[in-house]
């Protein structure tokens, strides 16, 4: 099966888990990230997956066609780097969250009003603004 983001992000997939699950997967994989497979752990808005990752955990969570969240246990350049192949665009904000997990969000408006609306809030930390509009 030949996929990309298009199928999964920038157009509301059918709201069946499996279906989910194989293009995000398809997707990773054809971006040459074989060794991540992710589950869906919900299948509705907004989306979320699991999976792990070189005994790191990776979390991705996203509405489709306007944000997309990784979580990862630490910052990995690679796994940044080929989710923004895949989404094909560049990521908005970084930080660390309050589980300890480093997030990295990608968004379709830029970001400006998740930067101003999660800034100075102590749950996250080392907030970076990646993009500027």
């Amino acid at each position: 099966m030949a996929t990309d983001s298009r199928t999964w992000f920038y157009t509301t997939p059918e709201p069946r888990p499996y279906f989910i699950e194989e293009r995000v997967n398809h997707t990773l994989w054809k971006n040459r990230l074989q060794g991540l497979s992710m589950t869906c752990t919900q299948f509705t808005a907004p989306i979320k997956l699991e999976g792990i990752w070189n005994g790191m955990p990776v979390e991705f969570e996203y509405q489709p066609g306007k944000w997309f969240i990784l979580r990862s246990g630490r910052e990995v350049k690679e796994l940044i780097g080929v989710v923004r192949q895949m989404l094909m665009m560049r990521p908005a904000l970084a930080y660390t969250d309050a589980n300890g997990m480093f997030c990295v969000e990608w968004h379709t408006d830029g970001g400006s009003e998740r930067f101003q609306h999660i800034q100075g809030n102590p749950a996250y930390q080392g907030l970076t603004r990646l993009r500027k509009d």
